[in-house]
């Protein structure tokens, strides 16, 4: 332990002698992270006041302890992905978090080695996985060196006889390319690795968002043929892919438009309780908005239904706010939104992966799920905590409010929208009206931002196909205006405009990147507190990942720029955490400094 003052403070629960021996006699069977997000959250549960019975904070201590051993021993439930009849696990090891770079492994300072330390993680993390039953292991082009690490960790294992091919679903996504030929070229970067494993089991076209991507797919819109989806058939033909899907981060009506074309086995899209993403509060042409009507379409037509992003852009649940937390209790919210999206129709749920205590929170969600009494003593906390979390958005902006407000509002794909995406700001002002998201809020923000600085009022929208709207496969729209002085144009039928554009005035004063910190964590009126986190180190492409920070760090050879993994400070800290919990640690008193 060594001597001298802790640069962590004394945990709450620590003081308290049941829960310190409860934690004390658990330390060897946890990982240093497993300790961590434990005392984070028992800390919260300590602070909040929930537990009321004598003896609850024990009971809620010694259910905690279970997660983290459950996982040594839990198998993931499978459910059938349509019409691929692939047994597919509810839970999906996503390859967005893990990989050393965002630098695409093809250009000239591309990385030449790997980092042992980074690719022993993902090792780890792929071990981890298979050991749980979770055999999907989900990646794309687009994300860097992560499908080259895939590839050599599980090819590896393969050759080693440690698994076999067909073992494990592997799924990699291209993005659609305005000529069939660049959309071949790109995908034989893929399958440049993927070879390895001799086939695909899962491809994607990769922010399968906009009408320009819909016309990059098929060309000929009405025949659905002569676009990149017919590579994608040759492909097949030729045995390197065995199911077509897409992925999307876009708004209802083009997801729907895509789906019914009933050419894809499965689709990846963002549907979440706190929202759809880039498709929250939108129009879904049905009568409703957001992606639930295109999640039971997709069911409808036996198509694999996959939910991208759950716990990260579904509301920053690995740190959850007061609010949140409180109205999910005694689920986590991590847990509330596995088991809400199983229960609507998800076949699997995507993690992504940064570490192997990643899996422990959702793997408990799986095993709650699979349990034989899983309707009687699981589904009503699931249904309560839902009802708790409706009526904290109904009283905090009103029915009316949620019946009218998105009504004939027109999406940022639509000439009179002049780009801006109105119902994506009013879904993230509600979050904090409601439950306090400011953080998460702030976030997703940026993107819209970062387009608006690429906007030309002197240009019409259809004017920025090549340049713009093709590039918001991924990040569509951009930010409040408060140039535009008439915007009944821009917001069409909608029956309070007034309103509508009062909330998009609080919500840009909220979370405008020169507002830092943001003035909604001061307001009386908002609770914007966070209850725990449960990240414990940076994942390795780095947490702030800028385009100059990847650059450098592949030009340094990764000394400078973006990063991540274990520090000298994560290790120190876990040593000092442990011995607050020791039966003869002898640590300094509290002092200021990080907390737990």
């Amino acid at each position: 332990m060594g001597s001298g003052a802790s640069s962590l403070e004394r945990p709450a629960i620590a003081n308290e002698p049941e829960l310190k021996d409860l934690v004390g006699k658990a330390t060897e069977s946890l990982s240093d992270d497993q300790l961590f997000k434990l005392v984070r959250q028992m800390n919260w549960h300590k602070r909040s006041g929930l537990c009321t019975r004598e003896g609850e904070l024990s009971e809620v201590c010694s259910g905690l302890i279970k997660l983290c051993s459950d996982v040594k021993t839990t198998k993931v439930p499978t459910k059938r992905f349509g019409r691929t009849e692939i047994q597919m696990p509810i839970v999906t090891c996503g390859g967005m978090r893990l990989q050393q770079t965002w630098m695409p492994d093809n250009l000239p300072i591309s990385p030449k080695k790997i980092n042992a330390t980074c690719q022993n993680n993902l090792v780890e993390c792929v071990r981890m996985s298979l050991s749980l039953g979770i055999n999907h292991f989900e990646t794309a082009r687009f994300y860097g060196t992560s499908e080259l690490q895939f590839v050599d960790a599980i090819s590896s294992m393969i050759a080693s006889g440690e698994i076999k091919r067909e073992d494990v679903i592997i799924q990699t996504k291209v993005t659609p390319a305005a000529t069939n030929e660049e959309f071949r070229k790109t995908f034989e970067l893929s399958w440049r690795h993927m070879s390895k494993l001799g086939y695909i089991d899962l491809f994607s076209f990769h922010g399968a968002s906009t009408d320009v991507t819909f016309k990059r797919i098929f060309k000929d819109e009405e025949a659905l043929t002569d676009g990149n989806y017919e590579v994608a058939l040759e492909l097949q033909r030729e045995g390197k892919i065995k199911w077509i899907g897409f992925s999307t981060h876009g708004t209802p009506k083009p997801i729907k438009r895509i789906i019914k074309t009933e050419k894809f086995d499965y689709v990846n899209l963002h549907y979440h309780y706190f929202g759809s993403y880039h498709a929250s509060y939108y129009e879904d042409g049905e009568g409703g908005f957001g992606n639930k009507a295109n999640v039971e379409l997709a069911n409808s037509l036996d198509m694999g239904v996959f939910i991208i992003s759950p716990f990260d852009k579904g509301g920053a649940l690995y740190r959850p706010t007061e609010i949140v937390a409180q109205c999910c209790n005694p689920l986590s919210p991590m847990t509330f939104q596995s088991l809400f999206l199983w229960n609507e129709g998800a076949h699997t749920i995507s993690i992504g992966i940064a570490k192997p205590s990643d899996f422990d929170e959702v793997v408990h969600a799986a095993g709650l799920y699979g349990d034989p009494e899983y309707e009687t003593l699981t589904l009503p906390k699931v249904n309560l905590a839902k009802d708790n979390l409706d009526a904290t958005m109904s009283a905090a902006v009103g029915e009316d409010w949620l019946r009218e407000f998105w009504r004939g509002v027109p999406s940022m794909l639509e000439e009179e929208s002049a780009g801006i995406a109105v119902c994506h700001i009013l879904w993230l002002w509600g979050l904090v009206k409601a439950f306090g998201m400011v953080t998460f809020a702030q976030e997703r923000y940026k993107s819209l931002e970062g387009a608006s600085k690429k906007w030309s009022d002197k240009k019409a929208l259809k004017d920025y196909e090549a340049a713009v709207v093709a590039g918001w496969a991924f990040n569509p729209g951009r930010a409040f205006e408060p140039s535009v002085s008439e915007w009944s144009p821009i917001l069409g039928s909608c029956t309070i405009k007034g309103k509508v554009v009062e909330a998009m005035e609080e919500a840009h004063s909220w979370l405008k990147s020169s507002k830092k910190p943001s003035p909604a964590l001061s307001d009386p009126d908002l609770n914007c507190e966070e209850a725990y986190s449960l990240v414990t180190w940076e994942s390795f492409p780095g947490d702030s990942v800028t385009v100059g920070g990847v650059v450098l760090q592949n030009v340094s050879g990764g000394l400078v720029g973006a990063g991540g993994g274990k520090s000298p400070k994560h290790r120190k800290q876990s040593q000092e955490l442990r011995g607050f919990f020791s039966p003869d640690g002898k640590m300094a008193e509290e002092v200021k400094g990080q907390g737990v």
